[in-house]
């Protein structure tokens, strides 16, 4: 197998995830950025500072694609949920919060798709990810990397309306699981060792 169809036949979206991801640690060794432990005090102190703006702004800013590999905004919402009361209605607003965050990124994620320039895009567009619109739900990162990937395949961005409507239920069912754990959370979160 030569070396320019090995290169073909890698993902390039994933691999160029990686390398960004690799750049990111690259600069935080060498303290050109902060830390993880460093973005998740900041954000943290969005959230306590801001409330559900805060959250927002978090899952916003991880909700972007390849932004969102560097900004834990998954921990603060979980952080939001275990601090959180447990009442129907404050987790049903984290899920809406989150959800709304979620709406906006897939928007501007597709945007940065539909605008970025690939060269030979038509022949990379087939070869990457996963076509699965329910199984980009799972995790911010994945559901931004679906979005950025539909704007480079320049299909209707239509599919973001659904965003709302499977969001909120899915994330105040993950929610109300996070929140089963809650009191061992906060005690170990709580912990100076933890």
């Amino acid at each position: 197998m030569n070396l320019k169809k090995f290169w073909d036949e890698i993902p390039k979206l994933p691999l160029s995830a990686l390398i960004f991801y690799l750049c990111v640690l690259l600069f935080w060794w060498v303290g050109v950025i902060p830390s993880p432990s460093e973005i998740v005090l900041f954000l943290e102190s969005l959230y306590i500072n801001f409330g559900y703006f805060g959250l927002f702004i978090a899952t916003f800013l991880e909700g972007i694609v390849y932004l969102g590999l560097y900004f834990p905004g998954s921990f603060i919402i979980a952080l939001a949920v275990f601090f959180s009361d447990g009442s129907f209605f404050t987790l049903l607003t984290i899920s809406i919060v989150v959800a709304a965050a979620l709406t906006v990124t897939a928007l501007v994620n597709y945007f940065l798709g539909r605008y970025v320039l690939i060269k030979e895009r038509d022949k990379l567009i087939e070869k990457e990810l996963d076509k699965g619109f329910f199984f980009s739900f799972l995790h911010p990162n994945i559901l931004a990397f679906y979005f950025f990937n539909e704007g480079l395949e320049k299909k209707s961005p239509w599919k973001i309306v659904f965003i709302p409507f499977i969001m909120i239920p899915w994330g105040l069912a993950c929610a109300y699981f996070l929140f089963s754990f809650a009191e061992v959370a906060r005690s170990r979160l709580e912990s100076p060792l933890f």
